[in-house]
Parts: C-alpha cells; sequence; structure tokens
C-alpha cells in the first residue's frame, strides 16, 4: 500500500536510526542534554532568532506561543480554516481562554487593509486584539506558500500596533523551499513553530523559536503542560538528521507536480483539483458520497488517501514515496475518477 493520507506516516530511516543509536544524551530538565542542546542552537541560529526549545508537538509550540502572548479574554487574529484554531482541538479556549477572530484572506494570505479595520475597530468596546497568527505553509487551501512579503507586512502591521506576530510553521520548510532566501523569520516575528514530523519526516517533535525572554517562559510552560523530557537526545537526534537533510522535500514538490500534471481533469467524478506546488493535491467533489467512492476505489488500487473535509480526498507526498511509484498513483487516480466505472 502507498500511503498518502499524511506526510506524518512516515518511518524513520536506517541513517536516521543511526543517529539515534549514536545520540549522546543528558537530562534535559536540567539543560544537560547535549543533542537536543545543539539542536535548539543550530534551529535558532538558523532562522534567526535568540533561542529555541523543542516540544513535542507544533500544537505545543503553539498553544505556549498563544499563553505567553495573551491573557484570557483578549483575541488572535487569524484565518477562518486555520490550523490553530481549527485542528487543535479548542486547545486555545481550554488552556489560554482567548478567542480567535477571522480575517478575510487568500489561501492563508491576509487582507491587509481588512486586517486594519479589524484591528482599529478592536479599540471600541470589543475584546483586546494582541497577536497575528498565520501559518506556512496554509493547510486548508492545499498546503499554499504564504509569500515571505506578506510575512514583512504582517511584521510592519503588528509592530505599529503593539502585537505579536506568531508563525505556525508545521510545514515552513516547504515554504523556504520554493523562496530560499526566506529563512531568517526571526528577523520578524516574535515566535515560530515548525514540525520534525511532518515533511522532514522525523517520529516526533517540533521546534518552538523565539527570544530568550519567550523561550524562558516557554520552558515553565512546556513543564505545565507535562512536556518536559530527560533523555530527549534520542529523540532530538532524529530531528536533527530530518532538519540536516531537509532538501529532500525537492522529491515531495517533483512527485506532487508530476502527479498533478499528469491528472486528466476532463470527464471526471471529481469536481475539481487544487495544487499549491507544494506536497499536496485536493480533490473536491460534489457530495461526501462520491469522495467516499474515490477514496474507496483508491484503496482498491492499493493508495490510502485522507480527508480534509467531507468532500475534500487529500493525497500528501513524503519521503517514503518512491519515484517507481508514481505511475501507480497516476493510474489509481485513473481509475478511481472515472466515470466509465
Amino acid at each position: 500500500m502507498i500511503d498518502l493520507r499524511s506526510d506524518t506516516v512516515t518511518k524513520p530511516s536506517k541513517e536516521m536510526l543511526q543517529k539515534v543509536l549514536e545520540a549522546e544524551v543528558g537530562d534535559d530538565e536540567y539543560k544537560e542534554d547535549p543533542t537536543v542542546n545543539s539542536l535548539e542552537e543550530y534551529c535558532s541560529e538558523l532562522m534567526g532568532f535568540e533561542d529555541g526549545l523543542f516540544v513535542s508537538s507544533g500544537l505545543m509550540g503553539n498553544q505556549i506561543s498563544l499563553l505567553i502572548h495573551t491573557n484570557p479574554g483578549e483575541e488572535v487574529i487569524t484565518t477562518k480554516d486555520s490550523h490553530i484554531k481549527n485542528y487543535e482541538h479548542g486547545a486555545a479556549a481550554f488552556l489560554s481562554r482567548t478567542q480567535f477572530r477571522d480575517i478575510k484572506s487568500t489561501d492563508g494570505v491576509y487582507d491587509n487593509e481588512s486586517l486594519m479595520e479589524t484591528i482599529q475597530e478592536s479599540k471600541i468596546n470589543k475584546p483586546l486584539i494582541k497577536v497575528l497568527a498565520t501559518e506556512n505553509t496554509h493547510l486548508a487551501s492545499g498546503g499554499s506558500v504564504i509569500p515571505y512579503e506578506h510575512i514583512k507586512a504582517l511584521s510592519e502591521i503588528s509592530n505599529s500596533n503593539g502585537l505579536k506576530l506568531h508563525v505556525d510553521g508545521a510545514r515552513i520548510w516547504h515554504a523556504i523551499l520554493t523562496e530560499p532566501n526566506s529563512v531568517k523569520y526571526g528577523n520578524y516575528c516574535d515566535s515560530l513553530t515548525f514540525c520534525f514530523s511532518k515533511g522532514l519526516g522525523a517520529p516526533i517533535g517540533s521546534m518552538l523559536l523565539g527570544n530568550k525572554k519567550f523561550i524562558s517562559e516557554a520552558r515553565e510552560f512546556r513543564k505545565k503542560l507535562g512536556g518536559g523530557m530527560r533523555q530527549v537526545g534520542i529523540i532530538a537526534s532524529a530531528a536533527r538528521f530530518a532538519i540536516d537533510n531537509r532538501n529532500n522535500l525537492i522529491k515531495d514538490h517533483e512527485l506532487a507536480s508530476l502527479v498533478n500534471n499528469s491528472i486528466d481533469k476532463e470527464n471526471r467524478s471529481f469536481h475539481t483539483v487544487t495544487y499549491k506546488d507544494t506536497n499536496m493535491i485536493f480533490f473536491r467533489f460534489d457530495t461526501p458520497s462520491n469522495a467516499e467512492i474515490f477514496r474507496k476505489k483508491l484503496e482498491d488500487k492499493n493508495i490510502i488517501s485522507g480527508y480534509i473535509k467531507k468532500d475534500v480526498i487529500r493525497l500528501v507526498f513524503h519521503q517514503d514515496v518512491e519515484s517507481h511509484q508514481v505511475n501507480n498513483i497516476i493510474e489509481a487516480i485513473d481509475y478511481s475518477s472515472s466515470l466509465d466505472i
């Protein structure tokens, strides 16, 4: 079976497991694990931040950021379809007791005029806005890249209005791959988290980045949330191997593009196909029942796909998808979407 449900389904390679076996470890609660210390230093320097903190998940990193940046009853501006709002099981309401205010957007990119109006309106008889939260790449639109210039514009808006800018960068290395000079996010945002366990292919872990004061507070919140770890170098070594080999993401983009360009989009059971030049392809259907028929037919051809919405099936390309499997995927899509079957 070729599993295309998500890029979280990858298995550690032999080379990654060898790094795990060789990892030098210590007690991270005492800041004595040299492998995780090195990883945090490397990632913070790489992306232009003062400091970093290894956390168990992107959700933990996002929610720690909101806990630090907000007080109960305050608001976070985000898009209506953002991960931090929709896919984190109400964690912001549960933990920081903040609420979200939607902003007009296209593929995760804010309408800046609407953003400014919303900020101004919040100053009179509305909850106080404290954070702008953006997501790169933007999952719900198909893995869209948020341009680096847009991040810079959001930084200017947040700074001029006394707000914090947080980037949920779960798959940010896909975005950086398309804009190679866009890596120094620390010059423009207050906090950022990215995942090692998605496109990068490690089994667990995310990196939370910010200034030294922020990371000091984040370490305390990580402990309160049960995220304190001991000999964490075992998993940090896999994460380091993943980030050192981040250019492997090029293959994911190439395979996704090849499959997308090969899809016959005429007289098919799907309504639309969305591809945003990264590692995902979305198929939208007129009805949920047609989506389920497509999913089952793919499975008949040994392709496992997943839902993003009840009428949208997604395919996510990752390091465990081999180039020689592309023809099988293309043939399966053709078979599963044919109206003649």
